[in-house]
């Protein structure tokens, strides 16, 4: 009995020290993780001379908001800002509206043909989006949209459909037959059986495609960089590249500007977190 309760003992402790080495381990890769983005917002609070300097100061000795004051005044980055907003926000909706129809009539409605179209689909997102950049550039230029914001919304909305269809696609694979079957019996066609059904049960899956959407509409530099070339059409990835300077960086007003440009990125992870990890493994597992 005694050398059965210190076998226990010990294999208690090994769990123990086994789980708390996982945390440790967690919190190493937690900080490196963050560390970026803490350098980052301490920077663009830091006055210049805090900067560069071979002092290390883990928090900003004076807290300063003229790199803020600088990039949105004199590097008129509001409009810029808005400018993203603007683009992402027209992406997000344009995907939604090609994906959701697509994604329910080949997931529950499935006609013929649908497993040969999910597969091409899945075969264009296999291509890298700069091979797309050329073909795009010529074909936007023929419409007039060069230097627009409607260039970067076709653009964007291009390369996020193949991704969100699949993932959407799949959201509504796994939903049940039976209730669109009970929704035909009680009078309902096709499209308000996805009004009223399919849509309210796949809000988690929207919202991941939905933020997805979003992000990568963000964060391009390619396509913006590309089809833009002026101040009224850029938008904040571009414009935060343009403060490298030539002769020296200004590293406040650098880091203020990739402040704001991180920001929103946060927010919409913090506020779709919950859809966007449901949504990520709602279709993962079907019967």
């Amino acid at each position: 009995m005694g050398k059965g309760r210190n076998k226990n003992k010990i294999r208690h402790r090994g769990d123990h020290l086994r789980f708390a080495g996982i945390i440790l381990f967690n919190l190493v890769a937690l900080c490196i993780v963050l560390f970026p983005f803490y350098w980052l917002i301490t920077a663009s609070l830091k006055p210049d001379k805090y900067i560069i300097t071979r002092t290390f100061y883990p928090y900003p000795p004076e807290v300063t908001f003229d790199h803020f004051v600088t990039v949105f005044t004199f590097g008129n980055l509001l409009q810029i800002f808005m400018n993203s907003v603007k683009v992402s926000l027209l992406t997000v909706i344009f995907s939604l509206i090609a994906i959701v129809p697509a994604a329910y009539a080949l997931g529950v409605l499935k006609p013929k043909g649908s497993r040969f179209i999910s597969r091409f689909i899945l075969s264009l997102q296999m291509l890298p989006g700069i091979l797309l950049v050329i073909p795009l550039y010529m074909t936007l230029q023929k419409l007039g949209l060069i230097n627009t914001h409607m260039s970067l919304i076709i653009s964007y909305t291009t390369f996020t459909i193949p991704f969100c269809f699949l993932m959407l696609g799949s959201y509504y694979s796994a939903l049940p037959k039976e209730l669109f079957e009970s929704a035909r019996m009680d009078g309902c066609n096709s499209f308000q059986a996805l009004l009223k059904i399919a849509l309210p049960l796949t809000l988690p899956g929207m919202m991941t495609t939905a933020s997805y959407s979003f992000l990568q509409a963000w964060n391009d530099f390619l396509y913006a960089n590309t089809f833009t070339s002026t101040q009224k059409a850029r938008t904040l990835t571009v414009e935060v590249i343009r403060l490298v300077g030539t002769w020296g960086n200004k590293w406040g007003d650098l880091a203020a500007g990739a402040t704001v440009t991180v920001i929103p990125v946060i927010v919409v992870f913090l506020l779709a977190n919950k859809y966007i990890i449901s949504g990520l493994t709602a279709g993962a597992v079907k019967g």
